[in-house]
């Protein structure tokens, strides 16, 4: 669906045939559901009115009302109220009284659902402090919805005024009940794996929850003949153990299970106490149920939090000790590096003097030389980078960065097969980056798709290839890595960049972490995409504009 300045516009199916609006199909199923409910709860009425014992209809309007923000949503709410009432109701008022309470009270949901909403209540509850929140704003919103209707009810001689206190506190506790039973489900999101994982984590107790669910649906149909409400309380128990085993949804869920099975009971035993004297017990246990659930889930969130928190420290502390590690290799380093660079460099020098059969030996200095220069260059950089010195950024030209590094390893790359193929418009703006620390960037992600090639071979038909497109988007210019190796487990897709997260069996797992940070702190970025050749595709972003710089 589309909304365009409040309008929606249907879809097209690939028949071309016109498919309704999603906005249409929401309020439809609201409808029939709302429908279906107040019918099925419609028992033990006050004549010429909607007042049962029991509303989970209210509950799940105040859902949509929630849930969804568009103007449609208050009417339909409104429509609903009064197509129930006139449909379902075996004596109901005037066509014109019901269009004037079902307009008041689809305005004071609509009013308790914008003020749930400023406090983020269209997320699910998980805490004790929202559920207080949300039980108060529902038992004024339902109160003054009660006083309201009644009050518009007793003016218009629907109903005679000594009935004026029973009338609204009936009408209160059975909104109010259906708020708290149905609305804290219907705001839910629950991951089917989350729930399988979390119910097949200890089998045995969830099989004498069941057993004592099926005990209490026993015992309230045997209690049902009998007229001392107490005897009921023992039947909340299972809803307080599963409250404080599965927190809210489990709460709310095994509430209303024992709410319809208790009213059920009460309503095929003949002889049994009217349901309006179980009003306030019932309620009573939806409230206790949502407050044990709230307090259940804030103790797994903390919990969640704590865990992921160790976890967190955990790396932090080893991605801690890898940076010590990394500062004192490249000062431990510097001086014999420095020294090796003058050796070959005067080796050179003396091979140049020699035969035209030292050419070989000259340019082998001469490489040795050049990667010696090299790795100063690198443990000097990581050095500043780790003491939290700011970049060297200065203009770059990045596909010759690109070319540096793959003549590095061009010989690997025929050793392993990998034909490599690089790809760039005629004119490549210069990047404002550290140029060293791009070629270590790019270096880490060839060397990734060489390491996978090698640890990981692919089937013998599939071509081992690796390309590399350098392209200008706007005011960046964007480096792809592609290649046809075996790519990114599912395991591994969403933790790719955590320190000491790696596939290989000798890896580190810091390459990625640390190339990701290198270019953060020159204002680029780095991310995975899907790979055009098969395997992994990795897309650096740098800028061709300088910007600011800001220490470690």
């Amino acid at each position: 669906m589309t909304l365009l300045t409040g309008i929606s516009t249907s879809v097209i199916d690939r028949t071309g045939i016109s498919r309704l609006p999603r906005s249409w199909l929401i309020g439809a199923g609201y409808l029939a559901l709302y429908l279906l409910l107040y019918w099925v709860t419609y028992l033990e009425p006050l004549a010429h009115t909607g007042i049962t014992p029991w509303n989970p209809n209210t509950g799940v309007a105040v859902a949509l009302l929630l849930t969804r923000r568009e103007h449609w949503a208050p009417p339909l709410v409104a429509l609903g109220i009064f197509t129930g009432e006139m449909l379902v109701d075996v004596s109901p008022p005037l066509w014109w009284v019901l269009a004037l309470t079902s307009t008041y009270l689809a305005a004071v949901y609509t009013g308790a659902a914008w003020l749930l909403r400023r406090r983020g209540f269209d997320q699910p509850i998980e805490t004790p402090a929202a559920a207080a929140w949300f039980a108060c704003v529902s038992a004024l919103a339902s109160g003054t919805a009660a006083a309201g209707y009644v009050g518009i009810l007793v003016g218009t001689t629907q109903v005679s005024a000594h009935e004026t206190l029973a009338g609204i506190g009936r009408y209160w506790i059975g909104d109010f009940s259906g708020i708290i039973a149905l609305t804290p489900i219907l705001l839910l999101r629950i991951n089917r794996q989350v729930l399988w994982k979390e119910l097949s984590r200890n089998p045995g107790e969830l099989v004498l929850q069941i057993i004592s669910a099926a005990i209490a649906v026993g015992l309230t149909f045997a209690l049902a003949a009998t007229h001392d409400v107490r005897l009921f309380y023992p039947l909340f128990a299972p809803v307080t153990w599963i409250a404080l085993r599965y927190g809210v949804p489990g709460a709310m869920i095994s509430f209303s299970l024992v709410q319809t099975t208790l009213v059920v009971a009460l309503e095929l035993t003949p002889g049994s106490i009217p349901l309006f004297d179980v009003q306030f017990p019932l309620l009573s246990l939806g409230i206790t149920a949502l407050f044990l659930g709230a307090l259940a889930s804030q103790r797994e969130t903390a919990l969640r939090q704590m865990r992921h928190q160790d976890g967190a420290l955990q790396r932090s502390m080893r991605f801690a000790t890898a940076g010590q590690l990394a500062s004192a290799l490249a000062h431990e380093l510097n001086q014999p590096m420095t020294a090796l660079t003058s050796y070959v460099r005067a080796a050179e020098l003396m091979a140049e003097q020699l035969a035209l059969g030292g050419e070989r030996l000259a340019d082998t200095l001469h490489k040795a030389s050049t990667q010696a220069s090299r790795a100063t260059a690198v443990l000097r950089r990581l050095r500043e980078f780790y003491r939290g010195e700011t970049a060297r950024l200065e203009p770059t030209d990045a596909v010759a960065v690109v070319m540096r590094v793959a003549l590095r390893l061009q010989e690997r790359m025929r050793r392993s097969a990998v034909e490599f193929d690089l790809r760039h418009g005629d004119e490549v703006p210069s990047i404002m980056v550290d140029s060293t620390q791009l070629e270590i960037v790019i270096h880490n992600l060839l060397t990734n798709s060489l390491d996978a090639f090698d640890v990981f071979p692919a089937p013998t038909e599939r071509l081992r290839r690796v390309e590399i497109a350098v392209e200008v988007r706007g005011e960046n210019v964007l480096i792809a890595v592609d290649d046809s190796g075996p790519g990114i487990g599912p395991d591994l897709a969403t933790r790719l960049f955590e320190p000491f997260v790696t596939s290989k069996p000798s890896g580190m797992g810091l390459g990625l972490s640390l190339s990701r940070t290198l270019l953060r702190h020159q204002g680029g970025d780095l991310w995975s995409e899907l790979s055009r050749l098969g395997g992994a595709r990795f897309v650096v972003r740098l800028s061709t504009r300088e910007m600011p710089q800001t220490a470690l």
